[in-house]
């Protein structure tokens, strides 16, 4: 049995698309020499003959638009820094509360209520600044780590959230969790 070849998609620019777009409608060839005269499969051009976009897009296009992206990771990252692990379920779950709240049409999993992993890995992909991690053991050497610059850092950082927050004007914004309840 012979190897399977990758498909060879998108392998053409914009500029070859405009170039074709402009034959065709100039009359100067068919739709199919076009294609031929400047490598792009028939039928891409012809869509694009027929929506009058001179993009090149391949694939989906994406649920959240970049500023949404944005604001995304920024909820995210803020999560992080307050102390909440990212893991990929988390990531997910923040990822389907978001379009819920802000009413962006989705293929999420209702059931679930969560994103699917296909979309995490792209998403990361495109978002190199977050770093999904697993939760692990505490070895010994890292707990020698732990010091009082260490904890100053990580304290530090809690009051520039509470002032950012302003929680000592507003202190109902400020919650315990214990392991079972909210209190």
């Amino acid at each position: 049995m012979e190897p399977s070849t990758k498909k060879r998609r998108g392998e053409w620019t914009e500029t070859q698309l405009k170039s074709a777009l402009q034959a065709v409608k100039s009359c100067q060839m068919s739709q199919r020499e076009a294609a031929e005269t400047y490598g792009i499969p028939r039928r891409t051009l012809r869509n694009h003959i027929e929506s009058g976009s001179m993009e090149k897009i391949t694939g989906r296009v994406p649920i959240l638009n970049k500023s949404q992206e944005k604001d995304l990771c920024k909820r995210i990252i803020r999560l992080s820094q307050i102390g909440m692990p990212l893991t990929p379920k988390i990531v997910r779950k923040q990822a389907y509360e978001f379009c819920k709240a802000n009413n962006v049409p989705n293929l999420f999993s209702d059931k679930k209520n969560i994103a699917g992993k296909k979309w995490l890995t792209n998403f990361v992909k495109r978002n190199p600044e977050i770093s999904l991690r697993r939760a692990q053991l505490l070895n010994p050497a890292r707990a020698q780590k732990l010091n009082k610059p260490i904890v100053l850092k990580h304290f530090e950082a809690l009051k520039d959230i509470y002032d950012e927050l302003n929680i000592s004007t507003h202190p109902e914004r400020l919650y315990n969790m214990d392991e079972r309840d909210v209190v």
